[in-house]
């Protein structure tokens, strides 16, 4: 045990250190058009390059300027290279071939909650405005049909969403005016006392389900309640936005966009751009 910790921290050192080297002084580095900041270690232009849509595999640390937050590894990290917004990681990614080794620095708030889809910051980044990542690209594979399909399939439905939700709104006589970020709660039991707070601590059941009805997670068939930190960041920017309308004792029904829910990820029983319906009961508030 205390080799195998030994080695673990021998790793992890290296990798800082390699990390740090590779960041280097910001003014090593080139500026695209649209802000992103880059800078090449190795760069093979005569490779095979990436391209719009391409699958590609990369092995990948990130952080800040002088401590590493996250480390692949041997283990490669696949992106499908399709871009979010302008300046983001997948563009620095298209700049790339078979072979290269890069940084990008990426704004934090845009990687966290524009890319990654959280709802905040973590607080393990909170407080830094640029990250750093060092990427290698190991493999490169071209979309294949089956893939196009799921693509082309996602973006038709994030096209329709807005429509989909709303007729969905008219089909069940649901009155309520949607919050500002698009989010419906619904209230079916107010419950009492206070409503909860950030940095409160609470105890929920819940039922996941597609506009279909098809259920695709219940912790109440589970028996199993789970408990989490509001406005911490762990949860479904829905998730962190609808809990604060609640109190102890109640029961509600949230309809919560892509947006705010899984956007283009996908997860078990749930397609990207999927609007969500959660049936929720606030247990407690836990000491």
């Amino acid at each position: 045990m205390m080799k195998k910790g030994f080695l673990l921290k021998q790793i992890l050192w290296i990798s800082a250190l390699i990390f740090m080297f590779g960041c280097g002084s910001e003014e090593q580095f080139e500026q695209t058009a649209s802000g992103l900041e880059y800078k090449f270690h190795i760069k093979n232009d005569s490779a095979r390059p990436v391209q719009l849509y391409d699958i590609v595999e990369v092995r990948m640390n990130y952080g800040t300027h002088d401590s590493v937050l996250f480390a692949s590894g041997n283990q490669t990290i696949p992106f499908q290279i399709d871009p979010i917004y302008e300046g983001d990681l997948l563009e620095g990614i298209m700049l790339m071939h078979l072979g290269d080794s890069a940084t990008f620095v990426i704004d934090t708030e845009d990687f966290f909650v524009k890319m990654m889809q959280s709802p905040q910051i973590p607080d393990y980044a909170d407080g830094e405005d640029k990250l750093y990542f060092d990427l290698k690209v190991v493999n490169i594979i071209t979309e294949t049909p089956a893939v196009k399909a799921r693509r082309l399939e996602a973006t038709e439905r994030k096209l329709a969403e807005e429509k989909t939700i709303a007729d969905y709104v008219e089909e069940n006589n649901i009155t309520v005016a949607p919050t500002e970020s698009g989010l419906y709660f619904i209230p079916i039991t107010e419950g009492n006392g206070s409503k909860v707070k950030n940095g409160d601590a609470v105890k929920v059941h819940y039922t996941g389900s597609l506009l279909d009805g098809t259920v695709y997670y219940s912790s109440f068939d589970r028996g199993m309640p789970i408990t989490f930190v509001a406005g911490s960041g762990e949860m479904l920017a829905g998730w962190e936005e609808a809990i604060l309308m609640m109190k102890p004792g109640g029961k509600a029904r949230w309809i919560v966009p892509s947006s705010l829910a899984y956007g283009s990820y996908e997860r078990e029983g749930v397609k990207a751009y999927s609007p969500l319906i959660f049936d929720v009961e606030l247990i407690e508030i836990v000491d």
